[in-house]
């Protein structure tokens, strides 16, 4: 394998681990917003207060979620609602396989990262787990639709304020 195909290579492992991070986080947020459904709007539902104060609420709920753990989030949506144990299975692994990312993907790979072949290995690990998250995620967004649409937030009313949201930017994805 010449340099510039090396250096290639190690950048796709890069690539494939920032993705992987990526589709975690994405996870994690999923998460706030099920535990928005599941514990913020069923406080409020039957105690209406003025908008800026729900805001103020809203965004201060939101920014306590973001600030947890990816275990302590999945702990907090189980005790706000019922998981499903498909869902809880799914949500277990991923924080099994995050943490390890997170803690110890390179060290553990520092041998295989040397090698093509080692870094094929590592490519293809880090493709399972983007599928496990994406999978995870996927679930989350189908058990916690109920619990959304419990409060009148269909994905009818979701897309215009979508749509507003992504013209804000050039967006080229």
């Amino acid at each position: 394998m010449n340099e510039d195909s090396k250096d290639e290579h190690v950048k796709t492992v890069y690539a494939h681990f920032g993705l992987t991070q990526y589709l975690a986080q994405v996870l994690e947020h999923g998460l706030a917003n099920a535990l928005m459904y599941a514990e913020l709007l069923p406080r409020r539902a039957e105690k209406p207060v003025p908008r800026k104060q729900w805001e103020a609420e809203f965004d201060g709920f939101m920014s306590q979620q973001f600030e947890q753990t990816l275990g302590r989030l999945i702990r907090g949506l189980g005790k706000a609602t019922s998981v499903p144990t498909d869902l809880e299975g799914l949500l277990t692994d991923a924080l099994k396989k995050r943490n390890f990312l997170a803690h110890h993907f390179f060290r553990e790979r520092a041998e295989s990262f040397m090698s093509s072949n080692g870094r094929d290995k590592m490519i293809e690990e880090l493709e399972h787990a983007q599928k496990l998250f994406e999978t995870a995620d996927e679930r989350l967004t189908e058990v916690a639709k109920p619990l959304r649409e419990r409060y009148g937030i269909t994905d009818e009313k979701l897309k215009p304020s979508e749509h507003e949201y992504l013209s804000k930017f050039e967006n080229d994805l």
